[in-house]
């Protein structure tokens, strides 16, 4: 089959972020990248993920999935390499998904990143000269160290998950003053498209609160807390209307 790709310049390159751990923001990658590939027109576009995070754990749900269904992928070499200056490497999960892994390698660059100056453009240049995508999603770390300022310093857009709980906020809070901060330093803009509240659960006391507190941020959408046999299905079209949104805003 012939694909028909029409590739949007510049590049969308969207960080998911928030400086709390367990906020959703792999899952969000995750799903995200599956519900732009395409739009409710039938039009197809291709998305590059990036693996940001030492923990490498969107790298091991994309080998994951792969095994299933017989067809396992290339896990090397990483975004570790491409930031310690070697070729950047793409892999494609399908005609429209590519990925860059990560491992924990990440952690030993990131020192060495750390204590060069400038140490902000590492992730700027490795993907200055890849092929061309519709979006770039960057899955990034739960922290504040020179990845996330890479993350930062090379994305045009920013997602942030949140779970209805107040380290989450705090953690979403943080998040957008240090995207501010950066995008002030470095003279740029960086644009918020909003919050995606995860693990929402109707039985929560504080779900009215934490929606209002998300409408603040713009709140693209809220994924359930689900469990069972059809969680993922259930939990990834929830995901679509955010898709939509975006890709619209883009």
């Amino acid at each position: 089959m012939t694909v028909q790709i029409t590739v949007t310049s510049p590049t969308p390159i969207i960080a998911i972020c928030n400086h709390k751990g367990g906020s959703g923001k792999t899952t969000s990658a995750w799903h995200l990248a599956h519900a732009l590939n395409a739009d409710d027109a039938g039009n197809l576009r291709r998305v590059l993920l990036v693996d940001l995070d030492d923990q490498a754990t969107l790298t091991n749900r994309l080998a994951h999935q792969a095994v299933t269904i017989g067809s396992p992928i290339e896990t090397q070499p990483t975004i570790a390499d491409a930031l310690d200056g070697a070729p950047t490497t793409i892999y494609h999960y399908t005609p429209l998904l590519s990925y860059i892994p990560a491992d924990h390698r990440l952690a030993w660059v990131a020192a060495k990143m750390q204590a060069s100056s400038p140490n902000h453009l590492y992730l700027t240049r490795a993907l200055r000269h890849i092929e061309p995508f519709d979006y770039v999603i960057l899955d990034c770390p739960p922290s504040a160290g020179i990845i996330m300022i890479n993350a930062l310093a090379a994305c045009t857009h920013t997602v942030i998950p949140v779970t209805p709980t107040e380290e989450s906020w705090d953690g979403r809070t943080r998040m957008q003053t240090m995207i501010d901060e950066i995008a002030g330093v470095l003279n740029k803009q960086i644009t918020s498209l909003g919050a995606i509240l995860t693990m929402r659960s109707p039985r929560s006391k504080n779900q009215d609160r934490y929606e209002a507190l998300n409408a603040q941020a713009g709140l693209l959408g809220a994924i359930p807390h689900a469990v069972g046999l059809d969680a993922d299905q259930r939990i990834y079209a929830a995901y679509e209307p955010i898709a939509q949104r975006i890709a619209q805003s883009l």
